[in-house]
């Protein structure tokens, strides 16, 4: 999947692991409710002395929505869950305390946090905080309607209060970057899921199918693995539809003698993967496409051989670029834009959000973890070419989560002529 803006429009992705809260019944693994109380004093270290206020905005839909929405997954992150127009106070004197319509025992429960009120006292508390003898600065993440009344409380009580989206969303940032344990393992979940995906499309895929078909057939697969949701919506894209970096409609019947792009993600509660295979229609590369697919997965392993703590998204670039100025396939690249061509990133961080919050600029440290994706696209010949794998990087280098999706021609072309291989 790519950092890359668009519009389709029609399209619904799916966020219910996202938006609601863990229950304590979950099988598998999930978010301990200590975790969240961590991350809230991680952030309130971050501006000790200071009164934090953040609102839960609303999550949008579609497509576009996509990466709009990775900051409004903070509040998720904050509290293990989401509902619009609740409000999270981290207080100096008070500690944690959120203000949601809801039982509170539940959101306990969820969240780890020791107070919650009702929403409509929220105001109340912002008075008597910024009220006190020595008041708190307040450093605010809040929606208008709510910004201008507590603007309006800070000159009534004389307190400092500051509109900080964004140097709070830059710390929060910081906390997602790092993955902890359990969130890995969740992420594992809808990789292992996605894997297996990959394996049932690469079996059915076909010359006269429909792209809808191997769609439901992969997202089919994602359900009885245990994943409740889409990281975001499938793209199926074979022939000329491959060269769309987003082609989501999944129409068209695929034809011989050419190749699918199959980018998919299963989520689970809320963290998504983001995994990519491109398959040959007819079961086998021809010569041409052969080689073309062999420097994009060349570019792939000359990226993930430094990727280490220490390496920086720009290094990797520089290894996957070099790969194909050496085997004279720039024209159609992945990260040139010549003629028309697509253009999108080589990597991007992974976890509530398929493009997941994260300092781009930053050296990798261990619990980062971000896709690898080289592309080519020939539009003259109407054929794109993308291999995505998912990666946690480790003490010593990394952990590829997508190894149980086979990349090698061989593997695949194995794969799809029914014959089992350990990958």
């Amino acid at each position: 999947m790519k950092r890359l803006s668009i519009r389709v429009l029609g399209l619904v992705l799916l966020l219910a692991g996202a938006v609601r809260a863990q229950e304590s019944t979950t099988k598998g693994p999930s978010i301990p409710v200590e975790e969240y109380g961590a991350r809230r004093e991680k952030l309130q270290k971050a501006f000790e002395g200071t009164l934090v206020l953040i609102e839960a905005d609303p999550l949008g839909k579609g497509m576009d929505a996509i990466d709009a929405n990775t900051p409004v997954f903070d509040f998720v992150y904050l509290a293990g869950y989401h509902r619009e127009g609740d409000f999270l106070a981290l207080d100096p004197e008070a500690g944690a305390v959120l203000f949601a319509d809801g039982k509170a025992d539940k959101l306990k429960g969820v969240s780890g946090v020791a107070e919650v009120r009702p929403r409509n006292e929220f105001f109340t508390f912002v008075k008597k905080s910024l009220a006190r003898p020595k008041a708190p600065k307040a450093m605010t993440r809040l929606r208008k309607k709510a910004k201008e009344v507590v603007d309006a409380l800070g000159k009534e009580e004389d307190a400092e209060v500051e509109s900080a989206g964004s140097k709070i969303q830059k710390e929060i940032s910081k906390l997602r970057m790092i993955k902890s344990a359990p969130e890995i393992e969740m992420i594992r979940k809808a990789s292992d899921a996605t894997n297996k995906a990959h394996l049932e499309a690469m079996k059915a895929c076909k010359p006269g199918l429909n792209e809808k078909l191997l769609q439901k057939i992969i997202e089919d697969k994602f359900k009885t693995e245990g994943c409740d949701g889409l990281g975001f919506p499938s793209i199926v894209g074979s022939g000329k539809n491959g060269v769309v970096l987003h082609y989501c409609e999944n129409t068209d019947v695929m034809p011989a003698g050419t190749l699918v792009v199959c980018d998919i993600g299963a989520s689970y509660l809320g963290y998504v993967t983001d995994i990519t295979r491109t398959l040959p229609t007819s079961g086998k590369f021809s010569d041409e496409l052969k080689k073309a697919y062999q420097c994009v997965l060349d570019a792939q392993k000359a990226a993930e051989a430094i990727l280490k703590p220490g390496a920086t998204f720009r290094d990797l670039q520089a290894a996957a670029a070099k790969v194909f100025e050496e085997r004279e396939l720039e024209d159609w690249c992945y990260c040139h834009s010549k003629s028309g061509g697509p253009r999108h990133g080589l990597s991007h961080f992974v976890g509530l959000a398929v493009h997941d919050s994260g300092v781009y600029q930053a050296p990798f440290e261990p619990g980062v973890v971000i896709t690898i994706e080289p592309g080519y696209y020939n539009k003259e010949k109407g054929y794109g070419i993308r291999i995505e794998d998912m990666y946690v990087v480790t003490k010593d280098g990394f952990e590829r989560l997508s190894s149980g999706a086979p990349r090698e021609v061989d593997e695949v072309e194995a794969a799809m002529a029914g014959k089992k291989k350990n990958y």
